[in-house]
């Protein structure tokens, strides 16, 4: 039997809508984030890179290849050749044809402090860390962001520039060799796979950092039906994780409202 939606979460669990509502609407694009805005979801997660020229924009691939524009290095792009690019006909072609990519100053200027961002520093480019908090600080967003990354390296360089924003590294599984990790870095979160987490291995996590959060609950994987998202999203809260990103943030709802 298929849960009943939307499923509730505990009133301070993080829902947080996964590169915008990209169920609905293209990723990392205004509109994913706007939907996600009107589906009364105040928490999302987008990708960063730097481009040739050096411009933060939200991408979350390497290459253009998936997006319909071939495998050209989105890192090697000035940011005058990205923004003339279709970034909405490979999800809708008569829907969002007109969709462009944008850039996390544009992000910041569009939502202010009407969101809270989890950015998640997807390049390797030199001076993404720094070109990213340059951006918070002349928003004046620092305490409506958190930085995220699968490289630790990444973290450490956000952390030099400034060691006051919380950090979350997004990881396959609470290990203690993630924890010990965690822990010597003073990280605010440790983000594992929806699928590997337990009230055990999450309880023993805080005991490092504050926050658990978990990533995967999409529909990248092609065998993946809705009822194993459901199925995902009871167990993260089972396990008393504080937040998860989601592509279906209509999904769930806090349990007061």
């Amino acid at each position: 039997m298929m849960p009943t939606l939307p499923i509730p979460v505990p009133p301070h669990f993080r829902i947080i809508a996964h590169r915008g509502a990209s169920a609905y609407a293209p990723e990392n694009t205004l509109a994913a984030f706007q939907l996600a805005l009107a589906m009364g979801v105040t928490e999302i997660e987008t990708d960063v890179r730097l481009t040739s020229d050096g411009v933060v924009v939200l991408c979350h691939d390497n290459t253009l290849e998936r997006y319909g524009h071939g495998a050209r290095s989105v890192e090697a792009l000035t940011w005058s050749e990205l923004r003339a690019l279709d970034m909405g006909s490979w999800f809708s072609p008569y829907l969002h044809h007109d969709k462009r990519l944008l850039s996390l100053d544009a992000l910041f200027a569009a939502f202010g402090e009407r969101l809270t961002y989890h950015v998640e520093l997807k390049g390797k480019t030199p001076g993404l860390a720094a070109a990213t908090h340059a951006l918070i600080t002349k928003h004046g967003l620092a305490d409506s962001c958190f930085i995220t990354s699968f490289m630790y390296e990444a973290l450490v360089d956000m952390q030099a520039v400034d060691a006051t924003l919380p950090l979350g590294w997004l990881i396959g599984e609470l290990t203690e060799e993630r924890m010990a990790q965690a822990d010597a870095l003073a990280l605010y979160q440790l983000c594992p796979r929806a699928n590997t987490v337990t009230p055990e291995a999450v309880a023993h996590a805080r005991t490092v950092v504050t926050e658990v959060r978990a990533w995967d609950l999409n529909s990248d994987h092609a065998a993946r039906q809705a009822a194993d998202v459901q199925a995902l999203i009871h167990r993260v809260v089972d396990a008393g994780c504080d937040g998860m990103t989601i592509n279906w943030p209509d999904w769930v709802r806090h349990s007061e409202q």
